[in-house]
């Protein structure tokens, strides 16, 4: 019981009293259990960031490696803060009448109270909102990574804040609102099949075209650079694959049967995934690779995002080695469409997303759909159910389409702003982006020798003026030795 001394303190009451039943209304629907499970997905979820960074940082020259780590952390903060003022309004609001983007009645997550997102869901909004960031933010890491070891970081993450609201925002409305088009149409995508991976591989493979190859693309025999690091890759690739059992089980927002499957078709698909990537790498290069061994993984992850709520064991197993056969296959895409896709987004995301697509049009199953009770779908064509691949076909190929042209459009405009060229300096990728733009190095090296050496090749090999390299390496070297005191022990070739 309340009391108070005065007609103001009377008043407060009442406010109160008013304020509580509306806040028992809001979360009547609210399941403790549900929203638990969500939160600790959200902790899982977080990790790709890290396991992003190791995994494109440790398949890349040591010179670079650090330059995709940061990128990876500020991929994180700026989505994250577009993902607060107007990314999640637009991708999940439940009160637009558009077919294509949402409104901004939920921008800087204003009016969203204690509510859940959607009438009678049992997780309030304001933690869908966490969990869901990690969806753009994942998505962004994958193609920005395309600037790999010759683009700068800034251009990239204004690149990255307006095509998470070009691209992304209306990918996931499309695909997931109630009112979005893509959903109405019946077109299936559990957990971002679309929004996510094709769209990632495919704008990866934009960016790619627009900068360019890198200088030092080949070795002089013709082959790939030796990644820098494999544990590192290895370490990534492992955090990247637990992350995806938050994904896409915490993607039901619920805790039933259904998400045991969920989260045993994610499994699956990984593991025969990787499996069968490997044997075919084997039976090609006739050695073992534990950078094969994480690209498998990866590729199972991306098929069976898109299907994991919607297949049974099985077809999760099968359409993995399927799709790890044929994205082996295709990784001289490169070579074939005489691009620099450093960390073959394209053939891993953008491939493998489109085939885990069109085999969930396929293999779709009305039973593993309605575990939870409430889902009801009429399956893929082994159901007779004809007219799914029709919606999946139209899903893939608008993402695709999308994806492709704006990426160009945006990498283009954001490169003609003064101050935020896309391409670094010949002088700058010689050097190595870590040392160039961030003063900073994954290992400790002589830093005299290393400038010495650039100075040497670059004079001769990367410039008309032996002056402007001379002086590009003399400022970049006091910026590092201005800013960190590093220890001379190691000499190393770092060029």
């Amino acid at each position: 019981m309340g009391y108070a001394n005065s007609g103001f303190g009377s008043a407060m009451l009442l406010r109160k009293a008013r304020d509580l039943s509306t806040l028992e209304d809001e979360t009547s629907t609210l399941d403790h259990s549900d929203m638990g499970y969500v939160m600790f997905c959200t902790v899982g979820v977080f990790m790709i960031t890290p396991a992003i960074g190791l995994f494109y940082g440790g398949a890349l020259k040591r010179k670079n490696v650090l330059q995709m780590c940061f990128q990876s952390y500020m991929t994180t903060c700026i989505i994250t803060i577009q993902w607060f003022l107007i990314g999640y309004t637009l991708a999940c609001s439940t009160t637009s009448t558009s077919h294509v983007l949402g409104n901004f009645k939920l921008g800087a997550l204003q009016n969203l109270g204690a509510a859940p997102l959607f009438e009678g869901g049992t997780i309030p909004s304001i933690v869908y909102f966490t969990f869901s960031v990690f969806f753009p933010v994942a998505t962004v890491q994958i193609f920005v990574g395309a600037i790999a070891e010759r683009a700068r970081l800034l251009p990239s993450m204004v690149v990255g804040f307006i095509w998470t609201t070009v691209c992304y925002c209306p990918f996931a409305y499309a695909t997931w609102a109630s009112n979005g088009w893509l959903y109405q149409l019946g077109a299936l995508d559990f957990a971002g099949g679309g929004p996510v991976h094709i769209a990632s591989g495919v704008s990866s493979l934009a960016y790619s075209m627009y900068i360019g190859k890198r200088k030092q693309w080949k070795t002089e025999d013709g082959k790939d650079h030796k990644p820098y690091s494999p544990i590192a890759v290895f370490t990534g690739v492992t955090l990247i694959w637990g992350t995806w059992l938050c994904f896409n089980s915490g993607t039901l927002l619920a805790v039933n049967v259904r998400t045991g499957y969920i989260m045993a078709n994610t499994q699956i698909a990984a593991s025969f995934a990787s499996f069968f990537f490997v044997m075919v790498d084997y039976i090609i290069t006739k050695k073992f690779s534990i950078i094969a061994a994480c690209e498998g993984a990866i590729v199972g992850l991306v098929n069976i995002t898109p299907s994991c709520g919607f297949y049974s064991p099985y077809w999760a197993a099968i359409t993995s080695a399927f799709v790890a056969i044929c994205c082996r296959l295709l990784y001289p895409v490169n070579e074939w469409l005489a691009i620099d896709d450093t960390t073959h987004s394209f053939v891993v995301h953008g491939v493998g997303g489109i085939l885990g697509s069109i085999c969930l049009g396929v293999f779709a199953s009305p039973y593993i759909a309605g575990l939870d009770g409430v889902t009801e779908i009429e399956g893929g064509w082994i159901f007779h159910h004809w007219k799914q691949m029709g919606y999946q076909f139209a899903a893939w190929t608008s993402t695709t389409i999308w994806s492709f042209v704006a990426t160009y459009a945006i990498c283009f405009i954001v490169d003609h702003i003064p101050g935020l060229k896309l391409r670094a300096s010949e002088e700058a990728e010689m050097l190595g982006m870590d040392a160039y733009e961030m003063a900073e190095m994954a290992d400790e090296y002589d830093i005299e020798e290393m400038f010495a050496r650039f100075t040497r090749n670059g004079g001769s090999v990367y410039s008309n003026s032996n002056m402007e390299v001379i002086e590009a390496a003399s400022s970049t070297k006091q910026n590092f030795e201005g800013s960190k005191s590093v220890s001379r022990t190691k000499v190393e070739d770092v060029v």
